[in-house]
């Protein structure tokens, strides 16, 4: 193969690795799709939060039907949620986007309006129960980290947001126990990469109906062990 053929042969498979990108992350992710309707949805236009791709996928993997699940802040995660797990409750701070939300959601998700900040992030300790996911994606978002631990089920999981913008909330959660694990990435709508991270407990039972999947845009076949 001459020097010729073999750019040629070079910029094609680049070209080939570029298309397979942007149809990985456009098509196949549904970030076109989020974009033009300026909001997280999926590729077949479906409610997702507004986390990392990756974060999206691995949390697709679980069993939520008997979990209850308490939301700092609320929107298309609300459904997302509502459509997987057995109960959700969300807090939300403005008005206008509570009252948007309302129109739309499901009889298993129940919205709640409040607008300061002492009574926004003490809401989950009004609900008179524990949670088995918690999410925290709204306002005052290291207060809440402070306030949620103690409605944590035991085996259950926090979701904190944007944490890569988030230290100190971060550094809190740590401090309490929790294991820290980051989803770096693209998220919907945003031309930018961020961070979701999860925060579980060493005794954490949520994998117990844990569903393997594979990557979006990964490859389609199994590793086979060494001859």
């Amino acid at each position: 193969m001459d020097l010729k053929s073999t750019f040629t042969y070079k910029s094609l498979a680049a070209a080939k690795r570029g298309f397979q990108v942007i149809k990985t992350l456009f098509h196949e992710q549904g970030f076109l799709k989020s974009v033009l309707a300026a909001k997280p949805v999926g590729p077949h236009g479906e409610a997702i939060p507004w986390f990392t791709y990756p974060a999206i996928e691995y949390l697709k993997q679980f069993d939520f039907s008997d979990k209850m699940v308490f939301e700092y802040g609320s929107g298309n995660s609300s459904i997302f949620w509502a459509q997987r797990a057995k109960e959700v409750i969300a807090v939300e701070s403005d008005r206008p986007w509570f009252e948007h939300v309302s129109k739309m959601h499901p009889p298993n998700l129940l919205l709640i309006l409040e607008d300061g900040k002492e009574a926004y992030v003490s809401s989950i300790s009004r609900q008179d129960r524990k949670f088995d996911v918690i999410v925290i994606d709204g306002r005052w978002r290291n207060a809440c980290t402070t306030t949620c631990v103690d409605f944590l089920a035991d085996h259950g999981m926090i979701i904190f947001d944007n944490s890569d913008r988030q230290y100190e909330g971060c550094n809190k959660l740590r401090a309490k126990g929790f294991f820290q694990v980051d989803f770096n990435g693209f998220s919907p709508i945003n031309g930018y990469a961020s961070t979701t991270s999860i925060f579980i407990r060493a005794s954490t039972e949520l994998q117990s109906n844990f569903s393997p999947s594979n990557p979006v845009g990964g490859l389609k076949q199994l590793a086979c062990d060494d001859d």
